[in-house]
């Protein structure tokens, strides 16, 4: 299983028009096929810091996720939520 932890730092400003612009990813990604969980969470004590942690089948799934319009227009525009380069945690588990 690949795991992907995604943390995001969002600007104040744009705090609920981020959380509408990731609800349509998490949605979209949670339904692809190779998904076991898509999560998106805000951090406690944290106002503006979020998280999402996906987890995939194998990395093919990953790889024709990182295909999708979705994710594509995720990755297009997340730079004009965001007050720094999000941090990208990728994982291998073997149950």
């Amino acid at each position: 299983m690949k795991v992907i932890n995604v943390e995001l730092t969002v600007k104040p400003e744009l705090q609920a028009e981020y959380e509408k612009f990731a609800n349509e990813l998490v949605e979209h990604s949670a339904a692809e096929q190779g998904n076991l969980s898509y999560s998106h969470f805000k951090k406690l004590n944290a106002d503006f810091e979020y998280e999402i942690i996906e987890h995939w089948k194998d990395q093919q799934a990953v790889a024709k996720h990182n295909e999708t319009p979705h994710f594509q227009k995720f990755l297009a525009h997340i730079g004009d939520y965001v007050t720094k380069t999000p941090v990208i945690i990728r994982m291998d588990y073997n149950a």
